[in-house]
């Protein structure tokens, strides 16, 4: 007569733990970093490369979106300056690196527009005059970039009257 799988895990299960020589440990929560998703766009993989640039460009939108509607002075407002900060620190490098890889060009595009990086700049104009120029839908991401980028640099164009 066979053994039932349950009445087998009945008595072997505490005997299991109860020895502690098969202790499972609890699974590590993941890495949520800002500098793990930029490690991971400098890597070698470029199903990371891609899902990093994509992670870093919805963060840094939530921060910019926060920092414009929040009243400034504001907790909120404060903290989505030092995301910010953060940001131009740790994320504009490697996105600037990152440009030569195809597929993080257009989340990258939006991350440097976003942050209004003026070094950007150059190298966003130098892929689109690239011989092997990118797709439509990556162009008019660079091409808001480079929109975004020169309306943050030029003077205000207002009559002081």
């Amino acid at each position: 007569m066979p053994v039932p799988r349950l009445a087998l895990l009945v008595v072997t299960l505490p005997l299991l733990l109860g020895s502690g020589a098969t202790r499972v440990p609890y699974p590590m929560p993941p890495d949520e970093t800002t500098e793990r998703w930029v490690s991971d766009l400098a890597g070698e993989d470029r199903s990371d490369r891609s899902y990093a640039a994509r992670v870093l460009r919805s963060r840094v939108r939530v921060a910019v979106r926060q920092a414009r509607r929040s009243d400034p002075g504001s907790l909120t407002h404060d903290e989505a300056l030092a995301t910010l900060d953060t940001f131009d620190v740790l994320v504009v490098p490697a996105c600037l690196q990152a440009l030569g890889a195809r597929r993080v060009v257009g989340p990258c595009a939006d991350i440097l527009g976003l942050l209004t990086v003026p070094a950007a700049s150059g190298p966003l104009e130098a892929l689109l005059g690239a011989g092997d120029a990118p797709g439509w839908c990556t162009r008019h991401r660079i091409e808001r970039a480079l929109r975004r980028i020169r309306e943050a640099i030029a003077p205000p164009s207002g009559d002081p009257s």
